[in-house]
């Protein structure tokens, strides 16, 4: 910055301007081609020097205006090598917001350059609970863990097992005087199972069932959805008729969320089928819906049958004294007297 000062200097309170041929050395001040030599030389340093007065001025206004980075930390002098830094600063193109699904893990990035033997910590800023120094971890919970990328400034957070508790704020700090930060704002999304159709569904013994579910607001489909009857998890190949489907893909009202449902399908249901059925996604909770067969000439315990069979939907109409079966269909009904019905 010193040799700027022979064609340009500039100080507080006023300005110096020099001439042309000052710096020059005088045995050429006459000469004519060491004069214009000179001259063109003095000309591009001249160039150089306001090139990288710009370059400050820009600095020192885009810091006013951001306030992500301390300009007494990161403009104090031009040194040796060229850099416009005299100490560590942060890489203001680093990530400020990360959006991860609840189970995975989370990274947040902090990019530090020219470090020195200055420390990089991580802080929740919450509760102000350090995490991590350097490589070091201070906090109980080992899902935490700070790691660096030999030769790239970038000093990672890791949070492993992501949990609807760890959204927040987070923020880097480099342990320069006075302290720089940089915060990353972390959103956990947290995907939700859903029925469709009723949670209690009643069909009729040799009728057709599917019982679906919906998985919603996820990043990612889930890798599988597991079926339980009960505890016992369904293998469709060890029963015949029985089958299960993935939908991935489906639109959701999230718009660029999409949504993954899953089927289970049984043919022809049998009494022994009854019971409750678990669908189980990789990625959120599951949920149950309680299927309940009828045996049409001994129970009439359920008054509707499931909307999610392969064929009508039947409906039970509840008049005087006898039951009404209607096949919507094919417009059909039968009755069936009270004193009948077990």
């Amino acid at each position: 910055m010193k040799h700027c000062r022979t064609a340009l200097s500039f100080h507080r309170g006023g300005t110096h301007t020099t001439t042309p041929t000052q710096g020059l050395p005088s045995a050429h001040q006459n000469d004519g081609p060491s004069r214009k030599r000179a001259m063109s030389t003095l000309n591009q340093h001249n160039n150089m020097c306001h090139s990288n007065l710009i370059f400050i001025i820009l600095f020192i206004f885009n810091d006013y205006v951001t306030g992500d980075i301390s300009t007494s930390l990161a403009l104090s002098k031009l040194n040796s090598g060229g850099s416009f830094f005299a100490g560590p600063y942060l890489d203001g193109t680093g990530v400020s917001n990360v959006t991860t699904q609840i189970g995975t893990h989370a990274y947040l990035p902090c990019k530090v350059k020219q470090l020195g033997n200055k420390s990089v910590s991580w802080v929740r800023v919450r509760d102000d609970h350090i995490l991590t120094v350097d490589r070091m971890t201070f906090i109980a919970d080992e899902r935490f863990q700070s790691f660096y990328v030999e030769n790239s400034g970038v000093w990672t957070l890791q949070i492993k097992y992501v949990q609807a508790r760890d959204a927040g704020i987070y923020e880097c700090q480099v342990s320069t005087e006075p302290k720089i930060s940089a915060r990353v704002h972390l959103h956990v999304v947290v995907p939700r199972t859903e029925l469709i159709g009723d949670s209690d569904r009643y069909v009729k013994a040799g009728s057709a069932v599917i019982l679906r579910c919906v998985v919603r607001g996820a990043l990612e489909p889930p890798s599988y959805i597991i079926w339980y009857h009960g505890t016992q998890q369904i293998f469709t190949e060890n029963r015949r008729g029985w089958k299960t489907q993935l939908e991935r893909g489906a639109p959701d009202l999230d718009g660029d969320i999409h949504s993954t449902i899953g089927s289970l399908i049984i043919e022809s249901t049998r009494k022994k089928d009854s019971g409750n059925y678990s669908c189980s996604p990789s990625n959120s909770p599951p949920i149950t819906v309680s299927l309940h067969v009828i045996n049409g000439e001994s129970s009439a315990s359920a008054v509707t049958s499931s909307a999610g069979s392969l064929f009508d939907v039947y409906q039970w109409l509840s008049r005087g004294t006898s039951i009404f079966y209607c096949s919507i269909g094919h417009l059909l009904c039968y009755s069936f007297w009270l004193s009948t019905l077990s």
